[in-house]
């Protein structure tokens, strides 16, 4: 994982950003778009289904589906330290014989991770610059249901994410932010034969559900 997004990620999302994240979760539950998607999941039948969650923090979405009935889970993500407490988390819930984690850029060991019934994206999309890479190889793992939480195009997003880009070049962090097309990521996912089944929007994030055809 020698790539300088990848190492920013792991600088970003530290042990104490995962100890809060997971104190969040534990406290409020799912974030509202998240909970969005695992509802949009869960409403398409998930038991004994198989989860490929890219990026997913510490682990809202698995450990939503593991209540729901989901079977075999693997978590991709590029922060140990989300990887850590979302192991942990599954040991305290009884599923963690039914998961397993690989640490890393997804878009580069893709080819060592298996395809799975549902793949989840959950706010990932806007952590990379290569949104061809990961989009692709991530729908191509996709048996029947592919999940995206990321930035809607607007000109609050957009100047959002240029501030916060300002703050990270203003402390030599390796980690920025990417506002990319929804158009074009639409397209990447068409070209795998899945058509869009449920669609929500907030404020900054969209919600969009696909379903192999």
């Amino acid at each position: 994982m020698a790539c300088n997004q990848c190492i920013g990620i792991e600088e970003e999302f530290g042990a104490s950003r995962a100890k809060w994240d997971l104190k969040r979760y534990r406290k409020r539950g799912p974030k509202t778009t998240t909970r969005w998607l695992i509802e949009a999941v869960r409403a398409r039948g998930v038991e004994g289904s198989t989860l490929l969650d890219i990026g997913g923090g510490v682990g809202e979405i698995q450990h939503e589906l593991a209540a729901a009935g989901v079977g075999r889970i693997t978590g991709v993500d590029a922060s140990s330290a989300y990887i850590d407490k979302c192991r942990a988390e599954a040991e305290e819930r009884g599923y963690a014989d039914q998961a397993q984690y690989v640490h890393g850029n997804f878009a580069e060991l893709s080819d060592t991770v298996e395809e799975a019934d549902v793949v989840t994206l959950d706010r990932v999309i806007c952590c990379f610059d290569d949104v061809d890479a990961l989009v692709d190889r991530s729908a191509s793992k996709t048996r029947r249901l592919y999940g995206l939480v990321f930035p809607r195009e607007t000109w609050w997003t957009a100047l959002g994410f240029r501030l916060i880009n300002f703050v990270q070049r203003v402390r030599r962090s390796s980690f920025f932010v990417y506002l990319h097309s929804s158009e074009h990521v639409d397209g990447l996912i068409a070209r795998h034969g899945l058509g869009r089944v449920f669609y929500r929007s907030g404020f900054v994030w969209q919600v969009v559900l696909y379903e192999s055809r």
